[in-house]
Parts: C-alpha cells; sequence; structure tokens
C-alpha cells in the first residue's frame, strides 16, 4: 500500500517544528489582541504543507546526488528504498506546491487583502520565496543545503523569523522587538535539529559533496557548535520570559526544558557512534515542540 510509503516520506516525526511556532506566535498574540481563528488554522495548513514539500524534495534531490546511500546512517529514504519512484515523487512535488501556493494565498485574503496591500504583495511574493527554498534546499544545479551554513541560515529564516515573527505580523499586524528575539530562540533550536542530522552523516555527506557546517567544521567543532546554538537558544528564551513575564510558573517550565536541553548537549558531546545521534535528534524535536508550547501555555488567560 503507497500510503504509508507517503507517510515515511512526509517525515511526521519532523512536522511538529513547522506548526510549533507558528501556535506558539498564536498564544501570544491571543492575550494581546484578538485573533482570527480562522487565520490560525490556516497559517498551520500552509507551513505542514511547506515542510512536506521540503521533505519529498530533500527525498528526491538527496537520491538524485547519491547522499542517499548505503552508507548513510539515517533512516532509509522511500526513493533510496525503491518504494517510491522518481517520476512518482516529482508528480508529488508539483501538486504540494500547488498545494503550499493556493493555502498561503488563502491565508493572505484571510488576514491581509484590503488592509494592507503593500504588505499583502511582499507576503505574495514571499509564498513563492518559500516555495522555492523548500525545493531549492536538495534540488538543482548547487542545492543551498549543499553549501556551508546555507542550511543553518535558510533554517533560522523559516523555522525560527518567519514561522514566529512572520505569524505574529499576519496575526496583529504588527512587529515587536520580544517577538523577535523569541524568534531567534526558536530559530536556534531548529538549527540544532539540522545539526545533529548534518553531524550524523558528515562523512557521507563529504564524500558526495554536501559541504554542511557540520562537514567544515568536522566533529569537535560541529559539536561545540550545537553547544553554543542550544546555550544561545535558552539565554534567549529567558530573556523573552523576563521581558513578559506574567507568573512563575512560565520561570518553572522554562527551567524545567532548559535542564533538559542541557543534559542533550552533554549526551551530544558524549556520543562516539554516529549512529546514536539519532536518539537524541528525536530527542530534541520534542524538547524544541515542548519549549515552544511550554512558553506559549503562559500566554493563555
Amino acid at each position: 500500500m503507497k500510503l504509508k510509503y507517503w507517510i515515511t516520506a512526509a517525515r511526521i516525526h519532523t512536522l511538529p517544528l513547522s506548526f510549533s511556532g507558528i501556535t506558539l506566535s498564536f498564544f501570544i498574540s491571543q492575550s494581546r489582541k484578538n485573533v482570527s481563528l480562522i487565520s490560525y488554522i490556516l497559517c498551520v495548513i500552509t507551513a505542514l504543507l511547506l515542510q512536506i514539500l521540503a521533505n519529498f524534495s530533500n527525498d528526491y534531490g538527496d537520491s538524485i546526488t547519491g547522499v542517499d546511500n548505503y552508507k548513510r546512517i539515517g533512516p532509509k529514504r522511500t526513493i533510496q528504498c525503491g518504494l517510491i519512484s522518481l517520476s512518482e515523487m516529482k508528480k508529488a512535488i508539483f501538486i504540494f506546491s500547488v498545494l503550499s501556493f493556493f493555502s498561503g494565498f488563502f491565508l493572505l485574503c484571510e488576514t491581509l487583502l484590503w488592509k494592507n496591500i503593500f504588505i499583502f504583495f511582499i507576503y505574495f511574493i514571499g509564498i513563492f520565496i518559500c516555495i522555492y527554498s523548500s525545493i531549492r534546499y536538495s534540488i538543482g544545479s548547487r542545492p543551498y543545503g549543499y553549501i556551508t551554513g546555507m542550511g543553518d541560515l535558510f533554517v533560522m529564516i523559516f523555522f525560527g523569523i518567519f514561522s514566529v515573527e512572520g505569524s505574529y505580523f499576519l496575526y496583529t499586524h504588527t512587529l515587536c522587538m520580544d517577538i523577535f528575539f523569541l524568534s531567534l530562540s526558536i530559530g536556534f533550536l531548529n538549527v540544532g535539529v539540522l545539526n545533529i542530522n548534518n553531524m550524523r552523516d558528515l562523512d557521507n555527506d563529504y564524500e558526495n559533496g554536501k559541504y554542511t557546517m557540520s562537514v567544515w567544521l568536522g566533529i569537535k567543532y560541529a559539536k561545540l557548535y550545537h553547544t553554543f546554538v542550544i546555550l544561545i537558544s535558552i539565554f534567549l528564551g529567558g530573556f523573552f520570559i523576563f521581558l513578559n513575564q506574567n507568573s512563575v510558573y512560565q520561570w518553572i517550565f522554562f527551567i524545567f526544558i532548559a535542564i533538559f536541553l542541557i543534559l542533550h548537549i552533554q549526551k551530544i558531546i558524549l556520543i562516539k557512534e554516529k549512529k546514536l545521534f539519532n536518539l537524541e535528534l528525536k530527542k530534541l524535536v520534542i524538547l524544541t515542540f515542548l519549549h515552544e508550547l511550554s512558553i506559549g501555555i503562559g500566554f493563555i488567560n
């Protein structure tokens, strides 16, 4: 049955990263202004479609370049295993590109149309940029995910700044510096997720011309880089709570998650076998989701 293969290709375990930042900004926005639930739902749908599009494109692109091979330590991909053909995946990429566009367009019509035409136009162009970037991470003559630092930068932009600050603006039509700090905190955690993935497959990526930050730094300094991005995320998250503290429970939730993030750093530093990165990757996805959820819940009145 093909459906289970498509579910595998969509990488369900990564999807919380795409909508948790949007949910976080919704909770904060709702505490400051009455926000349309329809806007939030359309935001989530658009983010999920774009994330699935990126995952399908990554499956397709890494198969074409040979990065997905028998040496790869991470989970086997559907094209690599022959479960989905290249032509089928190419059609799926086209379909999800179209779905992402229409979902994003309906979102903009709901939140911006007739309210600010100039901003509407900017976001409209942004839809195409998001779709293009989701595909170009792994596909093309020179995919940016294969260029040192570019993958990390775009993850910061799309999963941090766009996800939190961008959706906050759609909800409230305002920009806030404290939300920007929070978006960086979330972005750094997502960069950490990508970095674990890249540390795990460092050797195979290097052999196949995928020059990630981990390849450039080497495993020792990639671990230090990982430590840096997680600690910066914790600091920025704490700074946001300091600026917006409503109750002691916000600090309790934050410190609880921060402790687990520090324990995660310790585990990363001590890892010797690269296959053990898989477990820490899943842990960090969960911790990122819980971090965002706990901050957001603190704003529910």
